[in-house]
């Protein structure tokens, strides 16, 4: 998780939280935010393993505001990663409440995570592989001004997390930010793209997804996060993929990525929320969000039973090995 910049595009005054947006069951403080003085100072990332997921009944996820079209956008390029940051008017910055949450977290930036390969990308790990793109979607308390005060503290910031997997089609909704990339291949260079819904670049989710505390490091400090790792996953296909590549760090080299290492789970807890089904086999869905229903799944095509156990580890063997054969 990129922590170098906050790309909130404006600071939020802290306001009294409503009854709804305070008060959460005894289950959820005992267990989620009871943990979180001990566990949110470990390490991230870690491997995420279905099998080493505990079942944890908790409200919806609630999300406000997120189909608001931004008054600006612009994207960054850190010499590190790509930031996109965007401004709303303040009464309609998009924020989520219920689930994990005590109160509002206001969306301060997304970034992306890739590798030098399409097998090295992703910033956590599935059943032990990497995927080959990650993004965060940083949002902060209310209760502070900034990020960068809500870093400070646990429960301050949490980030959410998707995986792109390959797919032999574009992803139109992620052109955006696709299309623009070359307009910031030098490092602390911006572009201010034409207005879209950031909602396009990701999905919303209230139930089926993964919890845990854990924290990153910027120079010398570790900032403590609640991560929420949605299991559908979002798609790209290789030339998308490699459009990241183009990109120059502050030397005026290739952006080189090398995955942070994957910290052990140990007596941390990971928790799989709302699960749809009590029998669930593979970490991360494979079905398609409904806004792809009209494309081809790249799994569609691979004679592999995806739900049986060890079906999650053989479809990422079988796209290593079909990654390998192409030129990426």
């Amino acid at each position: 998780m990129s922590l170098q910049q906050s790309s909130s595009e404006s600071s939020l005054k802290s306001g009294k939280p409503s009854a709804s947006d305070s008060k959460l069951s005894d289950e959820l403080s005992s267990i989620v935010l009871g943990i979180a003085e001990k566990e949110a100072w470990l390490p991230s990332p870690i491997d995420i393993n279905i099998n080493c997921a505990e079942k944890l009944t908790l409200p919806d996820l609630l999300w406000h505001g997120y189909d608001t079209l931004p008054s600006k956008i612009k994207l960054t390029n850190t010499g590190e990663t790509v930031i996109l940051s965007a401004k709303w008017p303040e009464s309609a910055i998009p924020y989520l409440e219920g689930g994990p949450l005590e109160g509002r977290y206001v969306f301060s930036q997304l970034h992306f995570h890739w590798g030098n390969t399409a097998v090295d990308g992703s910033a956590h790990t599935i059943d032990k592989a990497h995927l080959p793109l990650e993004m965060h979607v940083i949002h902060f308390n209310t209760n502070y001004e900034t990020q960068e005060e809500a870093l400070q503290h646990v429960g301050g910031v949490v980030s959410l997390v998707y995986f792109f997997n390959l797919k032999s089609s574009p992803n139109k909704f992620i052109h955006p930010v696709i299309d623009n990339l070359k307009e910031i291949v030098f490092p602390d260079s911006v572009f201010k793209p034409e207005l879209f819904p950031i909602l396009d670049l990701f999905h919303t989710f209230t139930n089926d997804y993964f919890l845990y505390w854990g924290s990153t490091r910027a120079t010398s400090r570790s900032h403590p996060i609640l991560w929420l790792i949605s299991r559908t996953q979002e798609c790209i296909d290789f030339h998308q993929l490699t459009q990241f590549r183009q990109l120059l760090d502050q030397r005026m080299r290739v952006i080189t990525r090398q995955p942070d290492p994957i910290a052990t789970l140990g007596d941390r807890h990971l928790f799989h929320v709302n699960p749809l089904t009590q029998c669930c086999n593979s970490t991360l869905s494979v079905l398609p969000h409904s806004k792809y229903r009209n494309d081809r799944w790249l799994v569609d095509r691979m004679n592999i039973d995806i739900g049986s156990p060890g079906g999650c580890k053989q479809f990422i063997e079988t796209l290593r090995k079909e990654i390998r054969s192409k030129t990426v």
